[in-house]
């Protein structure tokens, strides 16, 4: 399955570590790897879509079972590297408070595209509940990266297979309610 990837504005999935006068970088060989990918579909699967942990460890795998499925890296193309600059006013001399300016690098691609292959054997009649798993857990990415929840990493993913009524049946039964 192939899934492509369209940015709304920039992203940056953190190294954890300052690099070249920023306070937080992301790798310039690997902006967004697979382990973000998958770890972001997995939370997906939980919460919006309200899956049964035992159908997430399924799929994505747990503590006892690894994943049948294998994620790539995204393949990013285009795009622009980017710094902003973030500080916080200090309300009483209207200036930048001390220790309170942080600059961070992002980037904003032309698009990307990744994929999940099957690597382990899955049951028959389970591998179409799978695919709807991570199809609706992909299309349910709304963004992604550090910063999310402040503006960031807006995206849309959209898979190379389209959302049908087969599907959204298959995954309605497993919901688990409100």
């Amino acid at each position: 399955m192939r899934f492509q990837i369209h940015f709304h504005g920039p992203f940056r999935v953190a190294t954890g570590s300052a690099a070249d006068g920023l306070n937080a970088s992301y790798d310039e060989e690997n902006p967004l790897p697979a382990s973000s990918l998958k770890g972001l579909m997995r939370a997906h699967a939980v919460r919006p879509l309200r899956l049964p942990e035992p159908l997430v460890g399924e799929v994505f795998g747990d503590r006892w079972n690894r994943t049948p499925w294998s994620w790539t890296d995204a393949e990013i193309t285009g795009g622009v590297g980017r710094i902003r600059t973030q500080s916080r006013i200090d309300p009483r001399t209207h200036t930048v408070a001390d220790g309170a300016m942080f600059t961070s690098g992002e980037l904003w691609p032309a698009g990307a595209s990744f994929a999940i292959v099957q690597r382990d054997a899955v049951d028959p009649d389970r591998i179409e509940l799978h695919q709807a798993v991570l199809i609706a857990a992909a299309r349910a990415i709304t963004a992604l990266g550090s910063d999310r929840r402040r503006g960031l990493g807006w995206v849309s993913v959209v898979p190379d297979r389209p959302w049908d009524d087969h599907l959204h049946a298959l995954l309605t039964t497993h919901r688990s309610p409100r």
